[in-house]
């Protein structure tokens, strides 16, 4: 049986870690590395704001995927939107529809909390994930990203 969930707080995300080893596994995909100290903090940190959600997807209670994102508020939104940060489904369970349900359950969270768009980031060379979020019905646009650090 798939289930989706919202985790809500650091006791639910504990009572969930495998979660952490689909982060480092992401982390590590994407080529950036982390630790289990690094992600338990930005889950401390997400979890102490209203804005940072973590939905997870579990196959027979074992979770397989999560999606992590943002609500934001935006003028050419109108309104509120998602930033999906990061959206992962094991690679064992890849290509076989959780990632279409898993988005599915953004897409129905969002309706129920009146939020107009999810955004988000993928690398141009990512041809799997741009062919997923085009399936999804997905506009993809191309965007100059920018980024500063030592702020």
């Amino acid at each position: 049986m798939v289930e989706v969930t919202m985790v809500n707080n650091m006791e639910e995300f504990l009572e969930y870690n495998q979660i952490i080893n689909l982060c480092l596994d992401q982390m590590e995909h994407i080529g950036s590395p982390k630790t289990n100290i690094q992600i338990m903090d930005v889950f401390k940190l997400a979890f102490s704001s209203k804005m940072s959600k973590l939905m997870v997807i579990s196959e027979m209670s074992n979770p397989i995927g999560f999606a992590f994102f943002n609500v934001s508020i935006g003028m050419e939104s109108l309104g509120k939107y998602i930033w999906l940060n990061e959206m992962h489904i094991h690679s064992k369970y890849r290509g076989e529809g959780y990632g279409s349900i898993l988005f599915e359950g953004i897409r129905n969270w969002c309706k129920d909390n009146e939020i107009h768009r999810i955004m988000g980031m993928i690398e141009e060379t990512e041809e799997r994930t741009l062919s997923f979020y085009k399936k999804q019905g997905c506009d993809i646009y191309q965007e100059k990203v920018f980024s500063t650090y030592d702020i």
